[in-house]
């Protein structure tokens, strides 16, 4: 993969866990998309079910997980991290909304 005619090598980042915020659209479902294509693990967040499911489905359910968030509820954001906490094991990453 290159990005800015920079190879970059697949499975960068095998082994991280990410949490992104408004992840289901956007420049946020195109990082998505490109750290598991790179080997992370995702915790996708986002207000919008329909949309964050889909991003889900497409990246793999395997290597991804959906919470809903809102980003004017401080509570979400505990939730969420406490999601990838417990599916994954850990959190590397965080790309907040």
């Amino acid at each position: 993969m290159f990005v800015n005619n920079h190879c970059v090598h697949s499975n960068m980042l095998d082994g991280k866990v990410a949490l992104i915020t408004g992840g289901a659209s956007g420049i946020r479902e195109c990082t998505a998309t490109v750290f598991a294509h790179q080997g992370a693990k995702l915790v996708i967040a986002n207000i919008q079910g329909d949309l964050g499911h889909s991003v889900f489905e497409s990246i793999g359910q395997t290597n991804s997980k959906y919470v809903h968030y809102d980003v004017m509820d401080e509570s979400h954001i505990k939730n969420a991290v406490d999601e990838a906490i417990k599916t994954y094991g850990k959190l590397d990453i965080m790309l907040l909304h």
